[in-house]
């Protein structure tokens, strides 16, 4: 035990506002209050403490701080009070202080050897708020904490614990420690009349540091005294806090994994956990693009891997190669690089280490959820301080840290997809692997400085194509038909309207209204061309509208012969829009049974080898799909997957073609769908057209393949007027015969099979723009 005076009241601001003297009373109080209470063999010790401390003192209870030393007997009988008999004293931070001023004259030699320098007599370091407040002031929450308790009843909260930190002036380490003030042998004097007032109106005046403002106010310190003893516990509590500083940092993570004092606050906190200096930390996560590791030079980590790898050289493909190697087997990695096998190695990071004055360096992986999310680096630059023991101090916070280098993956996980959203479309899976790819190449550039960095074009060379149209047959037609059949309904009713206004309006306009009408009446029962079309909208917008419009207005009277009309117009449920709606309602169920169809042979392709397959609205619906070995380079491409996929075209052109038949009797406008299939034996190449957001064919020689898209359509059969493609029947257009050898093949197997007719054509087309020397067959669909 030790009893010089430690006085850390002098650093403080407020001190001088208490009026606090030491004195031995209140302990006497405390321990007259708890014999009265005790029933057991207590009391003979308790009645034997207080015989001695009155015997002592004689009625002088208080005393001066520098008199303290005279009273060591009872300073150490307070001691023995508080704590076990047996309790060995050089494992407790414990003081005895001046009431409510921390003015240290008793306390443990651990307590004084943390704060007091025996040679200078200075305090060695002070105790400093774990924020790092500016100002340092006495505690007025534990003040006015004890003067509401003591005096009125209250209870405040109980301030009685503090958090505060301590740094190694040699090692520069904060520890973090607990203060626990005892007030209990604390009494407090009112220095007149208590003042009368309810101390429940404080409720109304939270946060706390409103409350302490108006308690300042009206409960000035200078109207108390406070006498007694302080005992001050202090407790070592940087385990807890380093955990608790780094659930902080993954529940309030910053912008970006790369914010430097995101991984700083957590390494600072690992050298408090070790309380080491000269230990320093690295996160590194495993970033990975294609389920493939990528070097995180984007500073999305902080790591003496990668900080050594910027500095001596290019060690990308050798980082990867390690990383791979790693997580084949993630085990704990201890490197001494005194070493001779160290010093002997062609591994480019531990020569980087050796150079740098690196001696050890260790990897700790770090799972989660039973996956290894990245590695714990433990480095120094001193021989003989790193061991299995101080690596065993970090298991505590093994599992936070593994939270946080997933918050690291999962961020650049979003960075990569907003990349590939700005820049790109909605990526399909068979695909996205290479959209990934430039979406980190671009990230890369711009993390090297290319401002701003270029996007590269996405290509896939020597990819095989297949096309296909399933086409609602005269759709225009049947269109132009459902327009002319609502516009004669409507003229019809808005005739009906005008003649019943004109009974009872008077206006001449009405008699050229009425006239205008009957001639458009006529008009529509032909056909229109574009600028009667214009023309007519014109009229009906700008005359009849604004026209009704009008009389609805000026003219409530009218309300009832001319809302009639507005009710038949109506998009929705008016009649005359009955015959359009019909035709949208058979055209939507027809291309969502289209769809439904493809999406669900879609995804049993895609199990047998990836492909990228695009569909195109239009009547009807229209496809692309592109398949090849750079598609998915790492899975062997055979001819046979697109032999598979030629046959499942036939197929499903074969199920669309029956799916679309069984609907009549559910459409109210009686539609039926061509299927038209182009075949081209080659491969081409195709790259993504950003502005477009879709594929396009690369190359002047592949263009052939897209114009020959574009114009087969409506095709001809040679020398007629006969349309190739017909309802019930399925086209495949080709320009060989040795193309067309394999479809007709699976032809015959589908004949075998009962789902395609006995009425195979072969026929030669008319020449298109441009296109010569196509041919075609065609052959029937069994729709029953």
């Amino acid at each position: 035990m030790q009893h010089s005076i430690l006085n850390i009241a002098e650093h403080l601001e407020g001190v001088h506002l208490l009026d606090s003297h030491l004195s031995f009373k209140g302990f006497i109080d405390f321990l007259k209050d708890r014999r009265s209470h005790e029933k057991t063999m207590k009391v003979k010790y308790l009645e034997f403490l207080i015989n001695h401390f009155e015997h002592r003192l004689r009625g002088n209870y208080r005393i001066e701080v520098e008199q303290a030393a005279h009273y060591e007997d009872l300073l150490e009988l307070i001691y023995s009070t508080i704590f076990p008999a047996i309790e060995d004293e050089s494992n407790n931070f414990w003081a005895l202080s001046v009431p409510l001023k921390p003015i240290m004259f008793y306390g443990t030699d651990p307590f004084y050897e943390m704060l007091w320098d025996r040679d200078s007599g200075h305090i060695r370091a002070c105790m400093i708020d774990d924020k790092n407040m500016v100002r340092k002031k006495i505690n007025l929450d534990l003040v006015y904490s004890l003067i509401l308790k003591k005096l009125y009843n209250y209870d405040l909260y109980n301030p009685g614990s503090v958090i505060r930190s301590i740094r190694n002036e040699t090692s520069g380490i904060l520890n973090f420690y607990r203060l626990h003030i005892d007030t209990r042998f604390i009494e407090v004097f009112p220095k007149g009349p208590l003042p009368e007032w309810d101390p429940a109106i404080l409720q109304s005046h939270l946060p706390v540091p409103q409350v302490i403002e108006f308690l300042l106010k009206h409960l000035p310190l200078d109207l108390f005294r406070f006498e007694g003893i302080a005992a001050v516990t202090v407790t070592d509590i940087t385990r807890e806090h380093v955990v608790e500083t780094i659930k902080n940092v993954i529940l309030n993570p910053m912008n970006g994994c790369g914010e430097d004092s995101h991984y700083e606050e957590v390494i600072h906190s690992l050298k408090s956990l070790v309380g080491n200096s000269a230990v320093d930390f690295g996160l590194l996560p495993f970033l990975k693009i294609n389920d493939r590791p990528v070097f995180p030079d984007d500073g999305c980590s902080h790591s003496l891997l990668v900080e050594m790898s910027r500095k001596y050289g290019e060690v990308e493909k050798t980082y990867v190669d390690m990383v791979e190697k790693y997580l084949k087997d993630p085990q704990p990695v201890f490197f001494d690089m005194s070493t001779e096998s160290a010093a002997d190695t062609d591994n480019v990071f531990l020569k980087a280490f050796r150079q740098s004055g690196v001696k050890i360096y260790a990897l700790v992986p770090v799972f989660y959820n039973n996956r290894v999310v990245g590695v714990l680096e433990v480095s120094t630059r001193e021989a003989g301080i790193l061991d299995q023991e101080l690596l065993s101090r970090l298991d505590i916070v093994l599992s936070l840290l593994a939270q946080l280098l997933q918050q690291s993956i999962e961020d650049f996980e979003t960075r990569i997809k907003a990349v590939v959203k700005e820049n790109f479309t909605s990526i399909q899976p068979s695909v996205e692997w290479k959209f990934n790819q430039a979406a980190w190449h671009f990230l890369k550039d711009h993390q090297d400085g290319e401002h701003p960095p270029a996007i590269e074009t996405i290509y896939f060379k020597n990819v095989y194509p297949l096309y296909g149209a399933v086409d609602i047959r005269n759709s225009t037609i049947e269109r132009n038909e459902a327009l002319r059949k609502d516009l004669q309904t409507q003229f019809e009713i808005l005739l009906n309207t005008l003649c019943s206004l004109q009974k009872v309006s008077r206006l001449e306009l009405l008699d050229e209204i009425i006239f205008q009408c009957r001639k458009w009446q006529l008009a529509v029962s032909g056909s229109l061309t574009t600028a009667e079309e214009m023309d007519l909208n014109s009229f009906m917008q700008d005359k009849v509208e604004l026209f009704f419009s009008h009389f609805k207005e000026t003219r409530p009277d009218t309300l009832e012969i001319i809302q009639p009309y507005f009710q038949a117009i109506d998009e929705q449920e008016g009649i005359a829009f009955k015959y359009r709606r019909e035709l949208e309602a058979s055209i939507k169920l027809i291309n969502k049974t289209i769809n439904r169809q493809l999406e669900a042979g879609k995804e049993d392709l895609q199990k047998t080898y990836p492909s990228y397959f695009e569909k195109f609205r239009t009547d009807g619906v229209e496809y692309d799909i592109y398949i090849g070995q750079t598609i998915a380079p790492d899975k062997p491409f055979d001819l046979i997957y697109l032999r598979n996929l030629r046959l499942w075209q036939l197929t499903s052109m074969a199920a669309i073609a029956q799916l679309t038949h069984s609907l009549l009797p559910q459409m109210p406008g009686k539609l039926s769908t061509t299927q038209l299939i182009f075949v081209h034996s080659n491969s081409i190449d195709i790259s993504f057209r950003k502005d477009e957001r879709r594929f396009d064919v690369e190359g002047g020689y592949n263009i052939r393949y897209q114009v020959v898209k574009k114009r087969i359509d409506k095709v001809h059969i040679k020398d007629s007027n006969e349309r190739l493609t017909q309802p019930g029947k399925i086209a495949v257009i080709y320009f060989n015969e040795k193309e067309a050898e394999e479809y007709l093949g699976y032809v015959k197997y589908l004949q075998e099979k009962g789902i395609l007719n006995d009425d195979l054509e072969e026929v030669d087309l008319e020449e298109l723009q441009g296109v010569s020397g196509l041919k075609a067959f065609r052959v029937g669909v069994k729709l029953s």
